[in-house]
């Protein structure tokens, strides 16, 4: 299933619903914050990149500080979704496992910028209401994450491993990838993530 290149920061919830314009907008924008960083990057910079009136920007954002947050916490929900949806109901643990981590890999690939703008903002963010709405949302997804281990372990799929430490290994894998990806390369964010999931699988020592 494809999902529409705009939707990782469509409306949602009680988000606003803006037009395909706008989130074009907020599409350009997640690509100056992840280059810039949020305090060189300014509105600015955003107007004259995707070709709009600072005027207008503040029409629909009241700040730059409201605009990244649009783009972080959107992109931060969307995750979620995207993820889940793509794990199966049905196979063994690995298969699920296999699955979680390549739907990461996918939605970085698809939506690198507005990942590496919300990463940056992850911890940073000086709005406790925001940050912790961030925090939930990764919790959720993490135990999602630990429940597929564990599952395999009670089946006797998986080693007697730790599900909480094997997910925080897995996730942090992901979670960094764009510090050194490079989507120039052969490799696709997938297949890397991928070989991750076949290096955990088989471990490192012969048997």
């Amino acid at each position: 299933m494809k999902d529409d290149p705009k939707s990782m920061i469509s409306g949602e919830g009680d988000a606003p619903a803006y037009s395909p314009r706008v989130l074009e907008i907020l599409e350009v924008g997640a690509r100056i914050f992840a280059e810039k960083g949020f305090d060189a990057a300014t509105m600015r910079d955003v107007s004259e990149a995707s070709g709009v009136s600072k005027a207008l920007l503040y029409h629909h954002f009241e700040s730059k500080d409201q605009f990244f947050a649009q783009i972080a916490t959107r992109s931060a929900r969307r995750l979620n979704d995207f993820v889940i949806e793509r794990i199966p109901e049905q196979g063994t643990a690995a298969e699920k496992v296999r699955a979680f981590m390549i739907a990461m890999a996918e939605f970085f690939q698809e939506y690198r910028w507005a990942w590496i703008a919300a990463s940056t903002a992850f911890w940073n963010d000086p709005d406790r209401h925001r940050q912790a709405e961030r925090m939930e949302r990764r919790a959720q997804l993490e135990h999602t994450l630990r429940d597929l281990i564990r599952e395999g372990v009670d089946n006797g799929e998986f080693n007697e491993i730790d599900p909480a430490m094997t997910g925080r290994l897995i996730l942090s894998g992901i979670n960094w990838m764009h510090r050194w990806y490079n989507p120039k390369k052969e490799m696709t964010a997938a297949q890397i993530v991928d070989a991750y999931f076949g290096i955990l699988l088989q471990g490192l020592a012969k048997r």
